[in-house]
């Protein structure tokens, strides 16, 4: 698989997990369709990294969490 389409995956940290248990279990790569032969993983506090061996550079996948903004009522704004 090649890079952009492993970051094509990477839609939620739940879609990490699944890549990640999918590396480390063939048969669960053969039934989703993918070919992730080669790729590595290192989870790290933030979320996961991903590497290929014969490539260079890594896909780092992570979560960030931000206050909800608030009013000046102190009550969290809608989502727009």
């Amino acid at each position: 698989m090649r890079p952009d389409q492993l970051k094509s995956l990477l839609t939620s940290m739940e879609a990490a997990a699944d890549i990640v248990e999918a590396i480390d279990n063939p048969s669960l790569q053969i039934g989703r369709g993918w070919d992730l032969t080669g790729w590595r993983y290192s989870l790290v506090v933030w979320g996961v990294r991903f590497t290929h061996l014969n490539l260079p550079g890594e896909i780092e996948f992570k979560i960030e969490v931000f206050p909800s903004r608030l009013t000046n009522g102190r009550q969290p704004e809608a989502s727009r």
